[in-house]
């Protein structure tokens, strides 16, 4: 009984270094293509100030610091945009339920710039679809989605709102192991390609 209750704890050490040594090269590769992307975005396109808010935005939920969010709080005013009251949350998660609560609120406050987009006039189906594809929230995605369904009413859009309810559903049934991951991404990508291609 001893043997096999000390074979079960090596066992057990084994696979908790295993698991730290997998969290530790994911994360390294995260922070390295964090690092790559946001020195590709620190040239800013301002002819084009939609694409430059949407930039700004995810390099902040990338690399939350407070000069990321003072560039993208300078760049909301030149573009007459209402910043939010609420500070945003820069903080770090130490689990993975808190890193859920702490993305809802940095979706909900970056959200409340509202993509350029939604302002182009006059609107259309694409531009409503392309500040959709700007959004973070499920909230603010489905709010957009039903905007857009009373404008331009098809089917089309109706798919493409129901693709994106099942992708809800199956990031919420997801696992948190490498092939649910993955499988996930690859959904997402599927769903946003047939979005640009609307």
């Amino acid at each position: 009984m001893r043997l096999v209750g000390c074979i079960n704890k090596e066992i057990c050490e084994l696979a908790m270094i295993f698991f730290i040594t997998l969290l530790a090269v994911a994360f390294i590769i995260a922070a390295a293509g964090a690092k790559r992307r946001a020195s590709k975005r620190y040239d800013l396109p301002l002819e084009n100030p939609a694409i430059s808010l949407a930039i700004l935005k995810e390099n902040l939920l990338e690399n939350p610091s407070e000069q990321s969010l003072q560039k993208l709080k300078e760049f909301a005013v030149s573009q007459n945009l209402e910043i939010p009251k609420e500070e945003y949350p820069l903080g770090k998660a130490h689990s993975i339920e808190q890193d859920d609560s702490l993305f809802l609120s940095q979706a909900k406050w970056l959200d409340c710039l509202t993509p350029i987009e939604f302002n182009e006039e006059p609107k259309t189906e694409k531009s409503m679809l392309n500040g959709i594809l700007r959004l973070y929230s499920d909230v603010a995605i489905f709010k957009a989605f039903e905007e857009m369904g009373e404008k331009f009413p098809s089917e089309r859009q109706q798919k493409l709102e129901q693709g994106y309810h099942t992708l809800c559903e199956l990031r919420d049934s997801s696992k948190a192991d490498y092939n649910s991951l993955e499988k996930l991404r690859m959904e997402k990508e599927k769903w946003e390609g047939e979005a640009k291609c609307f």
